[in-house]
């Protein structure tokens, strides 16, 4: 509970932005008196909110968080739900495409999930005031609820499933929208916030709703990896819940389903390239979705395949000399135990991205013609590469705080690479 306190116990002002905004369209009333912590009211039960509830709350710690003192009398319902859910599903998205085989039972499971007041009140701030944010939330639903089919089919485990992957990233409400805009890899400071989002919807989940304990784990888990890369908790392997495997391939499925060029094959790419990331059932889902698409890989390709193969080595050669490079730091008597703990993830996660395009048979691929599906996943394999060395900095750095100039210095080497 200390953790939850620290977390809610002052009105976030991200989310109290989004939510004020979202008053101005829909009727949003307090369901009790809002107290601070000394028992002073600050907004009377049953009075509409308006934003002159900000200045109210202003540097008030309050008694009870706020999400469990408001409540959205016309916001989204299951309803609601049901209906985005369906257009989604209807639509030329390739994803919808994907999940065409599961959806009847998608739709007829979304009218019976329960929509807990303090997630309805999240969840229609988002509908209001960020679109995009809550067509992410409805196409996890989807996603999340189809990959669980592939395991379990009762239907406890496909609406858990399915709650996870519209709740996954309601964390998010809380963090500077302005630094989950765009594709740019993040500075170290804004990453920093960024990450805390997993962690801080589970909080919510756990504290304030009578969702299962399962279900706010895995919000918790959905951007760990099986292979400890991920975050926050960098857990591996059965430190991972069933259920936030499905939520980790759903988050990267959806980040990288909006490719304008074949979709469906870089998802796919992206979940099976480095091989014990992702749950084996889910990377098995996208290879098949991949395959009956069929898409035309080869308006996404400039290069020829020689030109492909001859870059890859380039890199494959880099990447060996910064593997040593960071071993020799490690293996350094003056490097001290953080430098040798940065330097060790970074030998560890080149090596493990070596070996998963050496176990793809990437190098078997220099035929003289060039073959289009070949030719694409050298250049998925190029693209992909060059994004996890653009964030290699980042992913290592980031729980570490603020670096001695010494060791930054000795580190600076690391991350003065060309390949990204």
């Amino acid at each position: 509970m200390g953790a939850a306190v620290q977390v809610f116990q002052l009105a976030n002002p991200h989310a109290l932005a989004s939510i004020l905004d979202a008053s101005t369209t829909r009727r949003i009333v307090a369901s009790r008196d809002i107290l601070d912590d000394r028992g002073s009211r600050l907004w009377a039960r049953d009075q509409p909110v308006s934003h002159s509830l900000h200045q109210r709350l202003q540097e008030r710690r309050l008694r009870q968080p706020l999400e469990t003192c408001l409540r959205a009398e016309d916001g989204v319902t299951p309803f609601v739900l049901q209906e985005s859910l369906a257009e989604f599903l209807s639509s030329t998205h390739p994803l919808a495409l994907a999940l065409q085989p599961m959806a009847p039972r998608l739709a007829e499971e979304v009218e019976h999930l329960p929509l807990h007041p303090a997630v309805q009140l999240l969840l229609t701030a988002a509908h209001a005031t960020r679109p995009a944010v809550y067509e992410h939330a409805v196409r996890g639903m989807a996603l999340a609820g189809a990959l669980q089919m592939q395991t379990r089919t009762e239907r406890y485990a496909v609406r858990l499933a399915m709650l996870g992957g519209l709740l996954h990233d309601i964390g998010e409400m809380y963090v500077n929208p302005a630094y989950l805009q765009g594709r740019q890899p993040l500075d170290m400071l804004s990453y920093r916030h960024v990450v805390t989002h997993p962690r801080v919807g589970e909080l919510l989940l756990a504290t304030m709703t009578d969702y299962p304990s399962d279900l706010a784990r895995a919000i918790g888990e959905h951007h760990e990896r099986l292979d400890g890369s991920g975050y926050p908790m960098r857990r591996r392997q059965e430190q991972i819940s069933p259920l936030g495997m499905v939520l980790s391939a759903t988050e990267t499925a959806l980040g990288v389903g909006d490719a304008d060029e074949a979709p469906l094959s870089r998802v796919s790419f992206a979940l099976r390239m480095v091989a014990g990331e992702y749950d084996e059932s889910c990377v098995d889902f996208f290879a098949k979705a991949a395959e009956r698409a069929g898409e035309d890989a080869r308006a996404a390709v400039t290069e020829t395949q020689a030109e492909l193969i001859v870059q890859l080595a380039l890199m494959d050669t880099e990447l060996s000399m910064l593997r040593e490079e960071a071993q020799a730091l490690v293996a350094e008597a003056d490097s001290t135990r953080m430098v040798r703990d940065v330097a060790g993830k970074v030998a560890e996660r080149v090596q493990r991205l070596r070996a998963g395009w050496n176990s793809m048979g990437l190098w078997c691929m220099a035929q003289p013609q060039d073959s289009p599906r070949k030719v694409f996943e050298l250049s998925m394999a190029r693209d992909e590469l060059r994004y996890r060395l653009s964030t290699l900095e980042r992913d290592c750095l980031w729980p570490h705080g603020e670096l001695l100039e010494t060791d930054a210095l000795q580190l600076d080497s690391l991350w003065r690479t060309e390949l990204a």
